[in-house]
C-alpha cells in the first residue's frame, strides 16, 4: 500500500473517530434532557387529592383495634401512611422496607385500607406482623389523601403540613419522600426547575 493510500486511510479513520465523539456527545446531551423531562424519579404524584406543601386534612379515625388515630395537624413527629391490600403483592414486599424507613427516619408509620372483608384484614395483620402499627380501615381517608392505586403513601410532618405522596413501588421511593421532607423540594423535578430558577436570577 503506498504512501498516499495510508494517508487516505489515517484521515477516513480519523474522521470516523471525531464523528462517533460527536455522536455520543449529542445522545449524552439527550439523556440529559430526557432525565429532566422524565423526573421526579421517586414516588409517582397524582392530580388527585390534597396539595403537596399545604396543611394536610384533618381526619378523627379509629384503627382496627378501635384506637384513636389523629391525621393531620400538630404531632410529636412525622407521619407515613403507607396504604396496602391483602391482595397486593408489591405491598407485602414494601412493609419491612417501611417499617426500616420509619424507624431509622423516626417517624409514625400507619397501615391504612379498606374494603368490608374485616376478616382477611385481620389475618394479614397478623402474618405480616403490624400488630404493633395503627392499621385502619377507612375509605374516606384514602379517598381524601388521593389513594388511587397500591401501594400508596403520603407523608405528613410534624407541623401537620403535606410533605410527599404517591405511588411507591420501592425502598427507593419511600426514601425520596423522606428527602422531599428534609431538603424542601417536592420532587427531584422540583429541585431541578428552582436550581435552575436560582441560576437565572443569580
Amino acid at each position: 500500500m503506498s504512501v498516499e493510500s495510508l494517508t487516505i486511510v489515517v484521515f477516513v479513520l480519523g474522521a470516523v473517530v471525531l464523528l462517533t465523539m460527536a455522536l455520543v456527545f449529542a445522545l449524552a446531551r439527550q439523556i440529559g434532557i430526557l432525565h429532566t423531562r422524565l423526573a421526579p424519579a421517586g414516588a409517582l404524584t397524582t392530580s388527585e387529592g390534597p396539595t403537596i406543601g399545604e396543611a394536610a386534612p384533618k381526619l378523627a379515625l379509629r384503627d382496627m383495634s378501635n384506637r384513636p388515630v389523629q391525621i393531620g395537624g400538630p404531632a410529636e413527629q412525622p407521619t407515613l401512611v403507607l396504604f396496602v391490600s391483602p391482595t397486593c403483592p408489591i405491598c407485602k414486599e414494601l412493609l419491612p422496607v417501611a417499617q426500616s424507613v420509619a424507624k431509622r427516619e423516626r417517624l409514625t408509620l400507619l397501615f391504612a385500607s379498606d374494603g368490608e372483608d374485616l376478616a382477611s384484614h385481620e389475618r394479614y395483620v397478623e402474618n405480616m406482623a403490624l400488630e404493633n402499627y395503627p392499621y385502619l380501615l377507612s375509605s374516606e381517608l384514602g379517598m381524601t389523601l388521593g389513594a388511587s392505586k397500591l401501594p400508596f403513601a403520603v407523608l405528613i410532618d410534624s407541623d401537620g403540613i403535606l410533605k410527599a405522596r404517591g405511588l411507591v413501588n420501592s425502598r427507593e421511593h419511600l426514601e425520596s419522600m423522606v428527602e422531599a421532607m428534609i431538603s424542601g423540594y417536592h420532587s427531584l423535578q422540583d429541585f431541578m426547575v428552582k436550581e435552575q430558577q436560582l441560576e437565572q436570577a443569580s
